[in-house]
């Protein structure tokens, strides 16, 4: 992964206003959260965010392109990551190891965010993130959900 720097907040606030996840910020909390996390990453198709079993904890939020997730000893795919999704949040959550892969299924760019920085935020913006990945988290139960009933 490649760090993106020297990109004007102008231009990251563009990217993040076109993001689901963060719909329901106000204007200045967005701003507030991309000087806290400030950490936008670049990955190239085929490259992996993470491993499984890792040790890194930081959640990421997929701003543009694709990731798929699968485990590592059958390559079993679980399912695909798009704009407005996250993915990472066992290990941001609970500080553990990491449970999949996460690679990049197209040339993508990510919004890392480490646990640490979330106690420099105020509570409301603490709370909204945290309500928004309750809310992925029962989006993707239920999506997992109707495909074990398929299948």
């Amino acid at each position: 992964m490649r760090l993106l720097e020297n990109i004007a907040l102008f231009k990251r606030m563009e990217i993040l206003n076109r993001v689901p996840f963060f719909q329901h910020f106000e204007l200045v909390e967005r701003q507030m959260l991309l000087e806290s996390f400030s950490s936008l990453y670049a990955i190239k198709q085929g490259h992996y965010v993470f491993k499984q079993f890792e040790q890194s904890h930081h959640l990421y939020i997929i701003l543009s392109g694709e990731l798929t997730v699968f485990r590592q000893h059958d390559k079993k795919h679980l399912g695909h990551i798009y704009p407005g999704e996250f993915v990472g949040e066992g290990a941001f959550i609970s500080h553990r190891e990491r449970s999949i892969n996460a690679r990049a299924a197209t040339d993508s760019i990510l919004l890392a965010i480490e646990p640490s920085a979330l106690l420099k935020l105020p509570v409301v913006v603490r709370e909204k993130i945290k309500d928004q990945l309750i809310i992925g988290m029962s989006e993707r139960i239920a999506k997992l959900s109707s495909a074990t009933e398929m299948a």
